[in-house]
């Protein structure tokens, strides 16, 4: 779980800050167990996923929840499925992350940028399920194209009130 959440959400680990193989020494009986059950994980079937998220504010220059969308593109092993993004990202130029000990790696299409509003894009192996927030294109397109960026109308999309999750 740990490995998918790092490699779809860079500045995220599931301890603090530091990523649980960090806090584990195998060499120690009592860490041996989760280290065992990370390396059948990296064995078992991944996804290769396309993952866009967008950091929106709201009219009055507060930050919105994130809007995200995850799209599975290719199925396989891990180890194979980042040497294929690093294949492909070569070919096209892409910026690519790689930590070749337990095989994660990030093609960025679309980098993160230091300020809100906001829109991220990247490939990575994960195992997550396919997921896209209401209205997730709308606004996708909205941000992208520059033209929300331009108009901070109450009908903007990034300007509009914030929704109450219903989830």
């Amino acid at each position: 779980m740990a490995t998918g959440s790092e490699g779809l959400t860079p500045n995220a680990t599931l301890y603090g800050r530091k990523s649980l193989l960090e806090l584990s020494d195998p060499t120690q009986p009592r860490d041996r167990a989760c280290v065992e059950a990370f390396e059948r994980e990296l064995d078992m079937p991944w996804a290769l996923y396309h993952v866009r998220r967008l950091f929106l504010v709201t009219e009055d220059g507060r930050c919105r929840p994130v809007k995200r969308s995850t799209e599975r593109v290719d199925l396989g092993g891990l180890h194979h499925l980042a040497k294929r993004l690093i294949s492909v990202s070569g070919r096209h130029g892409l910026d690519v992350e790689h930590d070749p000990v337990y095989g994660r790696a990030r093609a960025w299409i679309r980098p993160r940028a230091k300020g809100w509003p906001m829109a991220e894009e990247l490939f990575a192996p994960a195992r997550v399920i396919d997921k896209k927030d209401q209205n997730f294109e709308r606004h996708w397109d909205a941000l992208v194209s520059g033209s929300a960026v331009n108009s901070l109308s109450p009908e903007s999309p990034l300007t509009a009130a914030p929704r109450k999750d219903t989830r």
